[in-house]
């Protein structure tokens, strides 16, 4: 049985914590603040430097144009540098949202972590899912539209290729999600806390008349 909020959004904190969008933590509610931007730090500039720089240079000197795609990497960084650091903030919020959560189970609102863990799993899982369907999509243009032979080492490195390429953009999306459940959480909150306090004004108004 989940019994806290921060337990109810470990599975978001450890995706986010792998993607760059959080620290690591361990055990849960200690930070590895090193670790987590040293980790950080190694694979976005491996990536940069190896890949999207010599990749994006290559299709300016051919086309002469900037697309839109070549600056996604980069805002991606920006993206898990403001993330980084506002992550520590974050969770004094989410200690703050506990203790509401609290007041609201006091008024008699009963706590669903449970059901909110078994969403952001399954908003996980929809991720991933997205994330596979669209290297399906890749592949399938790539081999079959331009009538390729396919064979084992030229798929994986098609699909190795076509997942860095749309790594920046996936992260988007999943911190676009990791902001979607946390604004909602408040939202259910805010919306639980208005109508208790609203029914309890209400009832001190009856029996005071």
């Amino acid at each position: 049985m989940t019994e806290t909020l921060e337990r109810a959004l470990a599975p978001l904190m450890v995706i986010g914590g792998f993607c760059n969008l959080g620290m690591f933590e361990y055990p849960v509610g200690q930070l590895r603040t090193y670790i987590s931007c040293l980790y950080a730090l190694a694979k976005w500039s491996l990536l940069i430097y190896f890949f999207y720089y010599p990749m994006y240079i290559e299709n300016f000197q051919e086309d002469k144009i900037l697309y839109f795609n070549n600056i996604i990497p980069f805002a991606t960084t920006t993206l898990i540098l403001i993330s980084i650091c506002r992550f520590k903030e974050l969770k004094t919020w989410l200690r703050e949202l506990a203790i509401v959560d609290h007041t609201l189970e006091v008024l008699g609102t009963p706590k669903e972590y449970h059901r909110l863990r078994n969403w952001i799993i399954r908003i996980i899982i929809g991720w991933i899912v997205l994330v596979f369907c669209q290297l399906m999509c890749y592949n399938f243009t790539y081999f079959f539209y331009y009538n390729i032979d396919i064979n084992f080492n030229l798929f994986v490195v098609v699909t190795y290729l076509m997942f860095l390429d749309n790594y920046p953009s996936n992260i988007i999306a999943l911190s676009a999600l990791f902001s979607a459940v946390i604004l909602g959480l408040v939202l259910y909150m805010c919306i639980h806390l208005l109508c208790k306090l609203f029914l309890l004004t209400l009832c001190v108004k009856i029996f005071t008349v």
